[in-house]
């Protein structure tokens, strides 16, 4: 990480960051007039922070799964996170400068090697893959059946039954689009 980009004092802590307080603002909305460029590297990497923290807690749940203490729990997490990349992907794509550029190129490829991480995370989807083995014989409703399928389904595309060798190589391969393309 360029230390240029993030120079604003403990802007990783969510008392001196709008991004990561909560918006008192009009339906939500962000807050755009407290919002700088600085603001938006700090606030990733905390939201990356916490998000890894969210999933490490399911995986490490010695309970057995259950749709509740794994997938829904792992529907919940990462809300920071969505929220902060919802708001600065849409303003890089529609009202971009120089500094969300710089953000965007440095961030895009940790981004990835974030999601990658997760869907790699072989206790996680130990989890899953339980849940999956037994989701006809689960008192699911239709629509948590559908959220059991999906997530393992993009577990297992994202390379979760690859081999140790395979799953780093994946990696590897998945940052290097999202480096390029923000070039």
């Amino acid at each position: 990480m360029s230390p240029h980009l993030w120079n604003a004092p403990n802007m990783d802590e969510p008392t001196n960051n709008p991004l990561l307080q909560p918006w008192q603002t009009p339906y939500g909305l962000p807050p755009f007039e407290r919002i700088r460029p600085e603001h938006y590297g700090p606030a990733f990497l905390h939201a990356m922070r916490t998000h890894r923290a969210e999933v490490d807690a399911i995986a490490e749940n010695n309970a057995p799964p259950t749709f509740d203490n794994t997938m829904a729990a792992f529907d919940r997490c990462g809300r920071e996170l969505g929220r902060i990349e919802r708001l600065f992907f849409n303003l890089a794509a529609s009202e971009t400068s120089p500094a969300l550029q710089a953000i965007e190129r440095e961030m895009s490829p940790q981004l990835a090697a974030h999601y990658s991480a997760i869907h790699l995370h072989a206790t996680l989807f130990a989890r899953i893959e339980q849940l999956f083995q037994r989701r006809e014989k689960l008192p699911l409703t239709p629509e948590q059946l559908r959220l059991v399928e999906r997530i393992h389904l993009d577990f297992v595309r994202a390379g979760a039954r690859l081999s140790a060798a395979a799953k780093t190589r994946y990696s590897a391969i998945v940052e290097r689009p999202a480096e390029l393309t923000t070039r």
